[in-house]
């Protein structure tokens, strides 16, 4: 099963920018979880940060025209509860990526 899994990455070909865009598809949708972790961190409640997510997540899901980050930024206790440094890092899609290079280096080991 690992030499299959070696061989198909091996060859894989990838689209950085075409990897981008299919993430922008989402309108910021796949970073509500690192958004209500970090407001948790900041001290607001599960419930406090769960309401406001929701909130702007339903937001966006209803106007396409909008994304998360837009949604919750309207909302006046997200601003205050994040820097502008920390709402960066909670829209940072390299953050995903962060234990890639370990992950392959292990899987592809010969």
């Amino acid at each position: 099963m690992l030499r299959l899994c070696r061989r198909v990455l091996e060859g894989l070909h990838y689209y950085p920018a075409q990897m981008a865009k299919n993430l922008n598809l989402t309108l910021g949708l796949i970073y509500s979880q690192r958004v209500l972790l970090a407001l948790v961190e900041q001290g607001l409640t599960r419930e406090e940060a769960y309401d406001i997510v929701q909130k702007a997540a339903m937001a966006t899901w209803a106007d396409e025209n909008s994304t998360l980050r837009e949604n919750l930024e309207k909302d006046p206790r997200f601003a205050g509860a994040l820097s502008p440094t920390q709402i960066e890092a909670c829209f940072d899609p390299s953050q995903f990526l962060a234990h890639v290079d370990a992950i392959y280096k292990q899987v592809l080991a010969d």
